[in-house]
């Protein structure tokens, strides 16, 4: 831009306007032609001088403009990654929790040479989603010929809310059959999460319990795209 790029011209040029205005002043002819030129020079670069300054206070404030676009444009990005990343959340929450055919046919396939094993499979209670989940997990047992149980409803567990399966090896380290579900688990990527037995654990304890707790509550969003 012409203004950005001679930010002295301005001044050149009432300087030339200056020394053409004293330079008439001073003359000694006093000719009408002469004078008639000397006028014309000096409207011609006063008017250049006026021009290049309104040129160069437009360009500037183009500038200044562009950089608050370009704030502007950052700030509004930045906005709409954050949304993005909460409906994604809020996706997340609603989407029922599933095996899904291939999943649960792998699983069995991982499991199934290694003999018969036996896990209880329950839920939370009074919920659907949940309840469904653990059948599919029951029916990819029982598909690797495993001793599966359930799914039942229990409160045992308590108020847990989470994605994941929640693992309980009753056993500890008697048995190998957590190890061997986890490690399919974990091959597959199915979102699960070991837990400490309570005190009221189930009495067979050489058995494994898997338990469905409901899905965790979404944060609410807020009027300005933000979650609580």
């Amino acid at each position: 831009m012409t203004g950005a790029l001679l930010p002295g011209l301005p001044v050149v040029l009432v300087v030339a306007l200056s020394v053409l205005a004293l330079t008439a002043a001073v003359a000694p002819t006093t000719a009408v032609r002469t004078k008639r030129l000397w006028m014309t020079a000096i409207a011609i670069v006063g008017a250049l001088a006026l021009a290049t300054t309104v040129w160069q206070a437009w360009a500037a404030g183009e500038q200044i403009a562009r950089f608050k676009r370009d704030d502007r444009s950052k700030e509004l990005a930045s906005q709409v990654k954050t949304l993005e990343a909460q409906v994604e959340k809020l996706k997340e929450g609603v989407r029922a929790r599933s095996l899904g055919a291939e999943t649960a046919g792998k699983l069995a396939d991982y499991l199934r040479p290694f003999g018969s094993r036996k896990v209880v499979v329950s839920c939370a209670p009074n919920d659907i989603e949940a309840y469904r989940y653990a059948t599919e997990i029951v029916n990819a047992l029982k598909a690797a010929d495993w001793d599966a149980r359930g799914p039942e409803t229990t409160t045992i567990f308590g108020d847990i809310r989470a994605m994941g399966i929640n693992v309980y090896d009753n056993a500890g380290h008697r048995a190998d059959t957590a190890k061997i579900l986890l490690d399919g688990l974990a091959k597959l990527g199915v979102p699960y999460q070991s837990r400490v037995p309570p005190s009221e654990a189930i009495p067979d304890d050489e058995a494994v319990e898997l338990f469905i707790g409901a899905k965790p509550e979404q944060p609410a969003m807020a009027a300005g795209g933000t979650a609580h």
